[in-house]
């Protein structure tokens, strides 16, 4: 049985194959000695004969960017609804089960914690997409969803926003918005090797993938000041109103059965910042 890494350049991918190297096909739009060259804009292209029944396929690639999605309509539903439904389909015909990484955009934009049970307002481009798709495969028990919300680590952009501006000497601004219930990206991680093991045992399709905090960018510079740079300076600003036209201001998440999965309460993005600045 192999794993299949399915946009294996990307942010989350790469913190997956440090712990995962076994057993493993990598496929991304970059070929490299590592990986195959997968355009998931035209999945007819690729040959599909590594994929085998019982596989894992674990499907990060998409267009990301709801601003991107928003200018580039067409191209990006190419890739997040057309491309991506050819592909899960043809792997689910293939007897692989299908891990396929979805957004909090889903939810919508509520200030009260809604579950993976509860009815969900997708909001922009990006999150109607990735509905779509949650849609489309949702009666299939070899097909299952993370929905994401912000994942939290030392190479996040947010993150790298506030080093890049410590490193050029300015001062970052930073909005009091975009609130969140952050993840730890090592929480991510753990779930999708806790769900591969256990993936015959969930009846349900949805995990919300949350922390326990619900976060504006302003917490999380608080929380990195006191965690790591206790010099930060920062200015709070508040964005236009046009900039929440794809995506919510306040995203309230909680899981019934994240905990279960990991076998533990989600980190704390206070400890998260912690364990990750020890690493560099």
């Amino acid at each position: 049985m192999n794993w299949h890494i399915v946009g294996s350049n990307g942010y989350i991918a790469k913190r997956l194959l440090e712990r995962k190297q076994n057993n493993l096909i990598c496929h991304s739009r970059q070929e490299n000695k590592n990986s195959r060259k997968f355009n998931l804009a035209r999945p007819c292209d690729e040959d599909f004969e590594l994929i085998k029944p019982n596989d894992f396929v674990v499907l990060l690639a998409a267009v990301s960017s709801p601003d991107e999605c928003h200018k580039n309509y067409e191209q990006s539903y190419q890739v997040n609804v057309t491309g991506t439904a050819k592909f899960i389909d043809t792997c689910l015909k293939k007897g692989a089960k299908v891990l396929f990484f979805s957004s909090d955009a889903v939810i919508g934009d509520t200030k009260f914690a809604k579950d993976e049970t509860m009815t969900v307002n997708p909001v922009g481009e990006y999150g109607q997409m990735k509905y779509e798709i949650e849609q489309r495969f949702s009666g299939n028990h070899n097909f299952k969803v993370f929905r994401l919300s912000y994942v939290l680590s030392n190479k996040d952009k947010f993150i790298g926003y506030l080093q890049q501006c410590r490193q050029n000497n300015s001062i970052p601004n930073v909005f009091d918005a975009l609130y969140r219930n952050v993840i730890y990206i090592e929480d991510v991680i753990d779930a999708i090797f806790a769900l591969e093991k256990t993936f015959d045992t969930w009846s349900n399709n949805i995990f919300h993938l949350c922390g326990n905090e619900l976060l504006s960018r302003k917490n999380l510079a608080e929380l990195y000041k006191s965690a790591v740079d206790s010099d930060l300076e920062f200015i709070v600003s508040i964005p236009k109103q046009e900039f929440f036209d794809a995506r919510p201001n306040v995203i309230c998440s909680k899981s019934l059965y994240l905990e279960k999965l990991l076998g533990r309460e989600p980190t704390s993005i206070a400890q998260a910042l912690k364990l990750e600045f020890k690493k560099v």
